[in-house]
C-alpha cells in the first residue's frame, strides 16, 4: 500500500503539469460556481378566485321585490339571491321544489288542500328561526284576505283599505280560508275556496315576520294574532283598518327601501337564503357566504358582487372590460354577439318568454282573417328576423307559450291544432273567394323586429290578393302586430291571453276548467284545447319570441341559460370562478 503510494508521489514533469492543471481548473470551477446566479424560485402559483360578479341594469331601490314599487328587474335579481323560496324556476320556468327547506304537498284535490311543512333548523340571516310563523305572514300578505278596498277605473281605491301593496294583484282564483296550523306536526294548512292550478307556486315565504313587526313598532305576537282573528275583508262592507295590521303593511310597502343615492346598511338585511350583505355602496353589493346556512343551495362560491350599471350599453361595456363575470344582457344583435364572442366570452342564446304575435279585432271578417293566416310563411319571417343570432329558431305554435317553456311548450304544441309553418296561397285566395281585400295593422314601427315582420307581411299578403297596409290614427285596425309577455305557468298564460281579447270558440269555458285542474297533466290537456279553439277560430298568428343571451368569462362554469328577460340566471350555488 505504502509503496504504491510512495511511486505516485513522483511523477515524471509532465503529468505533473497536467495534474496541476486538472487542479486549477477545479478550483475555478468552485470559484465560478460560488459566483454564479442561485437558482430561480420557482413562480408562486396564482390564487384561485372564490367569487364572481354579476352585473345587473338598473339601481337597488329595495329589498322587497314583491311590492309594486319595488318590482324592478335589479331588485328582483337580488331577491334572488338573498331570498330563499320553498321552490324556484329553472331556466325554462318550471317550478323547481326547494327539498332543502321544507315541502309544499297536496293533500287532496276537491277540497284543494295543501299543506306546508318548514324544516326546523332552517334559520334567517340573523341566526332567528324560519318558522311557521313567516308563512302565516306571507300568506297574510299574498292572499289579500284582510282587504275591503273598491277601485274606480283607473284602479284608485274609492273605499275601504288595502293593506299590503303587491306588485302581483290578489288572484281571484287563488282564494283560501283563513290557514290552519298544526305546531305538533310543523304544517301550515291551506284549503282552497276551489281547486287552483296553480297551486304549487304559492310559495307563501316573504319578509321576515320579526323584522316587520319591529319596523312597524309591534309585537310578532300582535301581529300574528290579528292576521288569525281580524274578519275576512269585505269591499261592500267596508271598516276601519286595523292598526296592527295597518302598521305592519305601511313597514312591508316602504320599509324595506333603499333612499335613492344612498347604499343600504348590510347589517339591516336579513335573508333565508345562503348569503349575508358583506358592504354595499350605491352601485355595488358585496355578499358574504353563510357558513351557518342549512339549505341545500350552499354555493361553492366564498362570495359574489353584484354590481348596478345605468343602462344596457354601460353593462356591455363592462363585460368587454373583463369587469364581469356573468350577466345576463337579453336581446343582442349579430355585431353584438361578435364582439362579444371575439373578446373570448362564453356567450349562451335562446328564445325568451316574450313574443310576437299578429291579433285579429273582434270585427275583423272571418274569412280576411283565415286568409290573412294562410298567405303568412312563418318559416321565412323567423329567419328573417333571428337567423343571424339563433338559427335554430322555428315559428311559433302557440298562443299560450313558447319554447322558452322548454319541455312543456313541445309537450303542449304536440296536438295542440297548430298549423303548418309555411304558406297556402291558394287556401288564402279560396277563403276569400279570389277577392281582394285591405288588411289594416297597428304595429310600433320603432320596433326593428315588427317592422321587419310587417314588410314581410306587405309581401305575403299581395301574393293571396290582400292589401296589407298601416292602420292610420283615426282607423281601427283590423290586426294588430303586439309584443305579450308570456307567464311563467299555463294558467296565467291563458288568463293573460284571454284577458287581452284573444277568444275563440268556448275559450271561456275551457278556461275555467284549466282553473280548476290541480293535476299538471290536467293543466296541460285543458291548454291543448284552448289553443285549438283559438287556432280555429283564426284568433291570431303565433309568429316567434325575442333572443336572449346569458354572457359569461371565460372558464366560468355551472351557469345555465335563462329564459326569462333580465331574470337572473338560476342555480347561483352551482357557479365555479374560473380556474387557475
Amino acid at each position: 500500500m505504502h509503496h504504491g503510494l510512495t511511486d505516485h508521489s513522483r511523477p515524471t514533469r509532465r503529468r505533473r503539469g497536467r495534474g496541476r492543471s486538472i487542479a486549477l481548473l477545479a478550483a475555478c470551477a468552485i470559484v465560478l460556481a460560488g459566483c454564479a446566479a442561485p437558482d430561480a424560485a420557482p413562480a408562486p402559483e396564482p390564487e384561485a378566485r372564490t367569487s364572481l360578479t354579476v352585473g345587473v341594469v338598473g339601481s337597488l331601490t329595495s329589498f322587497n321585490a314583491e311590492s309594486r314599487t319595488g318590482d324592478t328587474a335589479a331588485n328582483r335579481a337580488v331577491s334572488e339571491l338573498l331570498d330563499e323560496q320553498l321552490g324556484s324556476l329553472d331556466g325554462d320556468l318550471q317550478v323547481v321544489p326547494n327539498d332543502g327547506l321544507g315541502r309544499i304537498t297536496r293533500v287532496e284535490g276537491d277540497p284543494l288542500k295543501v299543506s306546508y311543512e318548514l324544516f326546523t333548523d332552517r334559520t334567517w340571516s340573523d341566526g332567528t328561526p324560519v318558522t311557521l310563523d313567516d308563512l302565516l305572514f306571507g300568506w297574510a300578505v299574498s292572499s289579500h284576505f284582510f282587504d275591503d278596498a273598491t277601485y274606480d277605473a283607473t284602479g284608485q281605491i274609492v273605499s275601504g283599505t288595502r293593506y299590503f301593496d303587491t306588485a302581483a294583484p290578489a288572484d281571484p282564483n287563488a282564494r283560501t280560508a283563513r290557514p290552519s296550523i298544526d305546531r305538533a306536526a310543523d304544517t301550515l294548512t291551506l284549503t282552497y275556496d276551489e281547486p287552483f292550478a296553480d297551486w304549487n307556486r304559492q310559495w307563501l315565504l316573504d319578509r321576515p315576520v320579526h323584522v316587520v313587526a319591529q319596523r312597524a313598532g309591534v309585537s310578532v305576537k300582535d301581529l300574528l294574532t290579528a292576521i288569525l282573528t281580524v274578519p275576512e275583508g269585505d269591499p261592500t262592507a267596508p271598516v276601519a283598518p286595523n292598526p296592527v295590521l295597518a302598521a305592519a303593511a305601511q313597514a312591508w310597502n316602504t320599509g324595506f327601501d333603499v333612499p335613492a343615492g344612498s347604499a343600504p346598511d348590510p347589517a339591516s338585511v336579513v335573508a333565508a337564503g345562503p348569503w349575508t350583505v358583506a358592504s354595499a355602496t350605491t352601485d355595488t353589493l358585496t355578499l358574504a357566504r353563510r357558513d351557518s346556512y342549512q339549505g341545500a343551495h350552499f354555493p361553492g362560491l366564498e362570495g359574489l358582487t353584484v354590481r348596478f350599471f345605468a343602462d344596457r350599453a354601460a353593462q356591455l361595456s363592462a363585460i368587454e372590460a373583463g369587469m364581469v363575470d356573468v350577466a345576463n344582457i337579453g336581446d343582442l344583435d349579430e355585431d353584438e354577439l361578435k364582439t362579444l364572442t371575439d373578446a373570448g366570452l362564453q356567450v349562451v342564446t335562446g328564445p325568451t318568454t316574450e313574443t310576437l304575435q299578429l291579433r285579429f279585432a273582434n270585427g275583423t271578417a272571418p274569412a280576411l282573417r283565415e286568409a290573412t293566416s294562410r298567405s303568412l310563411d312563418r318559416s321565412v319571417i323567423v329567419k328573417d328576423a333571428l337567423g343571424t343570432v339563433r338559427p335554430d329558431a322555428q315559428p311559433l305554435q302557440s298562443f299560450l307559450s313558447s319554447p322558452a317553456a322548454g319541455q312543456l311548450y313541445r309537450d303542449l304544441t304536440s296536438g295542440n291544432g297548430a298549423p303548418g309553418t309555411g304558406s297556402d296561397v291558394d287556401g288564402a285566395r279560396e277563403a276569400l273567394d279570389d277577392r281582394a281585400a285591405v288588411l289594416r295593422v297597428g304595429y310600433d314601427a320603432t320596433d326593428e323586429i315588427s317592422a321587419q315582420v310587417f314588410t314581410r307581411m306587405v309581401t305575403m299578403g299581395a301574393t293571396a290578393g290582400i292589401a296589407v297596409r298601416v292602420a292610420t290614427e283615426t282607423e281601427t285596425p283590423d290586426a294588430t302586430l303586439a309584443w305579450v309577455g308570456e307567464d311563467e305557468s299555463l294558467y296565467r298564460s291563458a288568463r293573460d291571453r284571454i284577458a287581452e281579447g284573444v277568444d275563440g270558440p268556448d275559450t271561456a269555458r275551457l278556461f275555467a276548467g284549466l282553473t280548476n285542474d290541480t293535476d299538471p297533466v290536467d293543466v296541460l290537456a285543458a291548454a291543448k284545447k284552448i289553443d285549438q279553439s283559438l287556432f280555429t277560430a283564426y284568433a291570431g298568428v303565433p309568429l316567434l319570441e325575442r333572443t336572449g343571451a346569458v354572457v359569461t368569462a371565460a372558464g366560468v362554469g355551472g351557469v345555465a341559460y335563462t329564459s326569462q328577460p333580465n331574470g337572473l340566471p338560476p342555480a347561483f350555488w352551482t357557479w365555479t370562478p374560473p380556474q387557475p
